[in-house]
């Protein structure tokens, strides 16, 4: 007690001493680079302007969002989330960038011009695209004066969708108008025209002697580190890098089953097999008992395994087929079923819904029984006159997907459709009427189609994967984190990896928000580690689980952006200094051996290659492969004269032109210089967007957050 009432004395001191203490860890934390951004929450700087992760969040989820309507589905891979949130920050950077130089240059698109792409004369090309008509697939002003009268009283979704286009048309719009804008301010000069033309229609005819730099063994030059600073200094340029990357090395512990495994999974699958012979429910016998679900097709010859298909339908029902392994999974089979059925059917229906049906529609208030009495009238009518049925159809179908249509729903595949349904229409005869009940209400289906009846089989097939167990998992990431816990640096990791025979990978100058390794197809959160501001050039890793596997990397260098110096380039350029010695050495003898190509090339053991119609303005010396400096040489060559040596990529070169054969006379170069103006164009505008965003010194802050 006193011992409290003492500090109860010093509480003042006390809250001032944990005052400072706490304000110096926040100052600290915010004062560090990595933590200040955090703390800012910015995943990136744009042009100068803070890029909030909340914003962008939000966004990426609405990419996500339009990803999974369009491909119909609920959940998306690992790799299209990804792919989701590349397409947002690129589109974000687009907006910002190019919207500031709009600005600039004070282009706009006005609310009457907009008007008019939406309901002009000539409506964007979107509005083309989505507003058809179903019967005749051509454009239909009406339907968009339609859409828009209707757009207060539509869903938030529906309203949310409409902006998006709109945006996106404004968005082509302003685009267009910049590249008109930057189209106008060149053009292509007559004299421009005719050098081009030339240059791409005069042929060479030559002989070419080249002493290819493998001839020369490395043992015979010495590099000096004055080599490779000269070739540094004259070639960093060549270099430089637009971003950070990080050069990774890794090895992997495969999850993959023991000899013990194996054995006890053979006897499960045995003993599986011989219950699997005697059950009476298939579908939950292998829902209970399989990887994969219960498959419920009917499959036509030749679309099961090889294995599967002769036995099937070859034998009676309830033969079987043991259990065999095929890609690291045991599989056995039991045929169920075999019937004649069509590969597909067409048919018209109309939907009579009710209230609570799996229409899920509010306007739809009748009961079950109102529903079934409607249906049952309509039938009662429909057999007296079949010819009221796609009248009947656009009045009162529930199905909006298709009333307009008088119900047709065109040819679909058997099963298809929901299970009654397909049944129903499999025992009908074409041109008889069915009243069926689904999930969905009761259908008056018209069956006007059936393809010609197949055999087919109903498989039930049983899967079960050669894992391994939890013990030799837990010895697998044992067997990792002894590795990672006793190779802490680089050294002691290559040291290691080369006692143990591991299969080390490596991975060079990865981006930070690449989402692959070699090997890895989902290896973000190794990256992410990588590019952590904790992660120091040498660090050893702990142990990541990435796709069946443990995995232990090291940070072998950080790439910085910019030109990177000497040290870290001189693996990467060792080949090319090499290749420059090697260059002055054959230079030098070539030019004592005079200019006969034929002497030239006895002496050197090799011999003269006559090559025809070469091009000045292609790079390539066919035989030999891109040799711009050697096509260079052309221009300053008479015809019979021998050039001397030449520095090219595979070899050093002495070339003779023997002939030239000139340009094609032309009255008329119009259509020629249009075509290499469109690429001009096409080309200054993809290099004026690569240009803006450099001046906008994007940062790019995604991989602290992804």
């Amino acid at each position: 007690m006193a011992i409290i009432g003492k500090i109860r004395k010093r509480s003042g001191l006390l809250v001032i001493i944990i005052g400072v203490a706490l304000a110096a860890f926040v100052l600290g934390d915010f004062l560090k680079p990595g933590k200040r951004y955090r703390k800012m929450n910015n995943i990136g700087v744009i042009a100068g302007e803070n890029i909030p992760y909340t914003e962008f969040a939000q966004k990426a989820e609405e990419q996500l969002a339009n990803m999974k309507e369009r491909s119909k589905k609920d959940k998306l891979t690992n790799d299209e989330v990804y792919q989701a949130r590349q397409m947002t920050w690129t589109q974000t950077v687009k907006e910002l960038v190019m919207g500031e130089e709009y600005d600039k240059l004070g282009i706009t698109v006005s609310t009457d011009e907009l008007f008019d792409l939406v309901q002009g004369k000539n409506p964007h090309q979107y509005i083309l695209q989505y507003f058809k008509d179903p019967k005749t697939n051509q454009y239909n002003p009406q339907l968009v004066i339609n859409f828009l009268k209707q757009l207060d009283q539509m869903e938030p979704a529906q309203k949310k969708n409409w902006l998006m286009l709109e945006k996106a048309i404004k968005d082509d719009r302003l685009q267009t108008k910049f590249n008109n804008l930057l189209g106008k301010a060149y053009y292509m000069p007559k004299v421009f025209t005719e050098i081009d033309y030339n240059e791409k229609n005069t042929k060479y005819n030559i002989r070419v002697v080249g002493n290819r730099y493998q001839n020369l063994d490395d043992k015979t030059i010495t590099v000096t580190d004055a080599d490779f600073q000269k070739y540094y200094d004259e070639n960093k340029y060549q270099y430089e890098q637009a971003e950070e990357t990080r050069d990774l090395e890794f090895v992997t512990f495969d999850l993959v089953a023991s000899d013990l495994d194996r054995q006890k999974i053979a006897e499960e699958v045995n003993q599986t097999f011989n219950e699997f012979m005697k059950a009476t429910d298939l579908p939950a016998f292998v829902n209970a008992n399989s990887d994969v679900k219960y498959d419920s097709t009917w499959f036509k010859k030749n679309k099961l395994a090889p294995q599967v298909d002769s036995v099937m339908f070859n034998s009676p029902i309830g033969a079987f087929i043991p259990p065999y392994i095929d890609n690291n999974t045991y599989h056995m089979a039991r045929l169920v079923d075999v019937q004649m059925r069509p590969d597909s059917m067409k048919a018209s229906h109309i939907l009579i819904s009710f209230k609570g049906s799996a229409v899920n529609d509010p306007k739809i208030t009748r009961s079950k029984e109102s529903a079934k009495r409607t249906a049952d009238t309509l039938v009662t009518i429909l057999k007296k006159d079949m010819t009221q049925f796609a009248l009947i159809a656009k009045k009162l179908s529930d199905d909006g997907s298709n009333k307009e249509k008088g119900g047709e729903l065109d040819w679909f595949a058997d099963g298809a459709m929901v299970g009654p349904f397909n049944k129903a229409c499999l025992e009908a005869k074409v041109g008889e009427l069915k009243l069926v009940e689904t999930p969905f209400g009761y259908h008056i289906i018209n069956l006007t189609g059936k393809t010609v009846l197949n055999k087919k089989v109903r498989v039930a097939m049983l899967d079960r994967r050669i894992e391994p167990s939890s013990q030799t998992i837990q010895a697998i990431f044992t067997k990792a984190s002894q590795f990672a816990s006793e190779n802490t640096t680089f050294e002691a990791f290559e040291k290691s990896v080369t006692a143990k025979g591991l299969n080390k990978r490596t991975a060079d100058q990865i981006r930070a928000m690449e989402s692959t390794l070699p090997g890895l197809t989902a290896a973000r959160n190794i990256i992410q580690w990588a590019y952590n501001e904790d992660t120091k050039k040498g660090t050893v890793s702990t142990v990541f689980e990435v796709q069946g596997s443990y995995v232990v990397a090291t940070l072998k260098d950080i790439r910085l952006k910019g030109i990177p110096p000497l040290e870290q380039l001189k693996p990467q350029i060792e080949p090319l200094v090499k290749r420059e010695k090697k260059a002055e050495k054959l230079i030098a003898d070539m030019k004592k051996m005079g200019k006969d190509l034929y002497q030239v090339a006895n002496t050197i053991k090799g011999k003269v290659d006559t090559i025809p119609g070469v091009i000045y303005y292609s790079p390539n010396l066919p035989k030999f492969g891109p040799e711009p400096k050697v096509i260079g040489t052309l221009v300053t060559l008479k015809p019979n004269s021998v050039s001397d040596p030449i520095q090219g990529e595979q070899a050093v070169y002495m070339i003779q032109i023997d002939s030239i054969s000139p340009a094609p006379k032309v009255t008329d170069l119009n259509m020629y210089k249009q075509q290499a103006g469109m690429m001009f164009n096409n080309r200054v505008q993809m290099e004026a967007y690569k240009s803006l965003e450099k001046i906008a010194d994007v940062e790019d802050n995604r991989v602290r957050f992804y």
